[in-house]
C-alpha cells in the first residue's frame, strides 16, 4: 500500500531572499504587499542567475500544484521601482514581475490545482558564441540553449525544474509528490525565444507552450516544429493582440505577408536585381538582397502562415487567442492561462488544468 502524500505546509506569508540576489529583487520583496511565500536565489539551471519562486496565498494543503514557468521579455531583467521620469527599460522588470505575481494569485483563488510561479531572470543582452566582439543590439537568444563545453551558456530547463522542486519542498513547504509532472512554460514578448529553445531541447516536461504576444518569426513556429518533430505531448498557444506587435499580418512586423509578397513578386524583379544587392525593389521596402532571401525562405514558412490566416483552426496542437489587451498588460491577464478557455487544446496526453494527478503518479516524481 503506497504511503500517503504529505500535505503542503506553505507559510501564509514568507520571504526568503539570497544575500547574493540583485538589490532590485530585495527592494521588490520589501515592497510586495501580497501574502504568499516568495523565494529568490540563483539556480544553476538558469545559468546561475537570479530566479524567483512564488506560491500565492490560499493553498489547499491536500491538492496538487501546477508549476507555471514564465520567461520575461526584453529589459525585464532590470528590477527597479517604477519612478516618474525614469526610462521604461530601467523599471519594466519590476512591473512585469508584479503582473505575474498578481496573475498567479488570482489563478490560485479560482480553485482547482494550486499554482506556483517560477520566474527566471535572463542574462539580458549578452554576446553569443559566434560573435567575436560585444554586441548590445539583441535580446539573449541563448536563454535556455546550453552550449556543451562553454561555461557561459549552461542553462538547462529540466535541471531548473528539478532545482525548483527542491526549493518548493525544502524552502516553501510544497512536497515534491504534490507537484504535477508537467508544466506550463510561457514567454512574454522576447521571452518567446526561450520557449523555442526549451522545445528544441527535447524536454518532456512541458504540457503547454504559451506565447504571450511572442509569436514572431522562428519563435512560435519553430517551437511548434520542434514539438511535432519530437512527438512531444504539448499544446502551443498563441495570445496575439489583434493587428499588434506579434500579429504576422499586423502593422508592426507582418512577416508572413512580407515573405509571401516577396515570393510571389521575386521573378519580376530578379533581372533588375542582378548585380545590385542594395537596390530597393519597391516591395515592402526590401532591398534586392533581402527580397531574394525572403523569397527563398517562404517555402519554410508557407504552411504555418497559411494556417495563421484562419488562426490555426484546422491545425491540431495550436490554439490562437486574439485579444484587445495591449502588449505590456498581457502578463497580468494571461499568465498561466488565467483568462484563456480552460478547455483549450484537448490533445491526448495533456493534463487538463483541473487535473489532480501529482508527480508520483507518473512513476518519476523528479521528472
Amino acid at each position: 500500500m503506497p504511503e500517503p502524500v504529505p500535505l503542503a505546509r506553505v507559510p501564509h506569508r514568507a520571504r526568503s531572499i539570497a544575500a547574493s540576489a540583485r538589490p532590485g529583487l530585495q527592494a521588490f520583496s520589501d515592497a510586495l504587499d501580497n501574502d504568499g511565500a516568495l523565494w529568490v536565489g540563483q539556480l544553476a539551471g538558469n545559468g546561475g542567475r537570479d530566479t524567483v519562486v512564488f506560491v500565492p496565498p490560499g493553498v489547499r494543503p491536500d491538492q496538487p500544484f501546477e508549476l507555471i514557468v514564465h520567461f520575461h521579455g526584453t529589459y525585464s531583467e532590470n528590477i527597479a521601482l517604477p519612478t516618474e521620469g525614469a526610462p521604461k527599460k530601467s523599471w519594466v522588470g519590476w512591473d512585469r514581475l508584479a503582473q505575474a505575481i498578481e496573475a498567479v494569485t488570482e489563478r490560485q483563488a479560482q480553485g482547482g490545482a494550486n499554482v506556483a510561479l517560477l520566474y527566471p531572470i535572463s542574462a539580458g543582452k549578452r554576446m553569443e558564441p559566434s560573435w567575436k566582439g560585444w554586441s548590445n543590439k539583441m535580446y539573449d537568444r541563448m536563454w535556455m540553449r546550453p552550449v556543451p563545453g562553454d561555461a557561459r551558456y549552461k542553462d538547462n530547463f529540466d535541471a531548473m525544474l528539478e532545482q525548483t522542486r527542491v526549493v518548493l519542498e525544502g524552502e516553501l513547504g510544497v512536497p515534491r509528490a504534490r507537484v504535477l509532472p508537467t508544466v506550463i512554460a510561457e514567454g512574454h514578448s522576447a521571452g518567446g525565444i526561450a520557449l523555442r529553445n526549451v522545445a528544441e531541447s527535447g524536454t518532456t516536461a512541458v504540457r503547454e507552450y504559451l506565447f504571450l504576444d511572442a509569436s514572431f518569426q522562428d519563435w512560435a513556429d519553430g517551437c511548434f516544429a520542434a514539438v511535432r518533430e519530437q512527438a512531444q505531448r504539448a499544446l502551443v498557444t498563441l495570445v496575439i493582440t489583434d493587428r499588434g506587435i506579434a500579429d504576422p499580418f499586423g502593422k508592426r512586423d507582418p512577416w508572413c505577408a512580407r515573405l509571401e509578397d516577396a515570393a510571389t513578386s521575386w521573378a519580376e524583379h530578379q533581372g533588375a536585381c542582378a548585380g545590385a544587392p542594395k537596390r530597393k525593389t519597391g516591395v515592402r521596402k526590401l532591398t534586392c538582397e533581402s527580397h531574394e532571401q525572403a523569397a527563398e525562405d517562404w517555402p519554410k514558412y508557407a504552411a504555418w502562415c497559411e494556417a495563421m490566416k484562419a488562426d490555426m483552426k484546422d491545425e491540431p496542437g495550436v490554439f490562437v487567442f486574439r485579444t484587445k489587451v495591449p502588449h505590456g498588460k498581457q502578463p497580468r491577464h494571461f499568465v498561466g492561462g488565467l483568462e484563456l478557455p480552460a478547455d483549450r487544446g484537448q490533445l491526448p496526453g495533456i493534463l487538463p488544468r483541473s487535473s489532480t494527478q501529482p508527480a508520483e503518479a507518473s512513476g518519476n516524481a523528479s521528472q
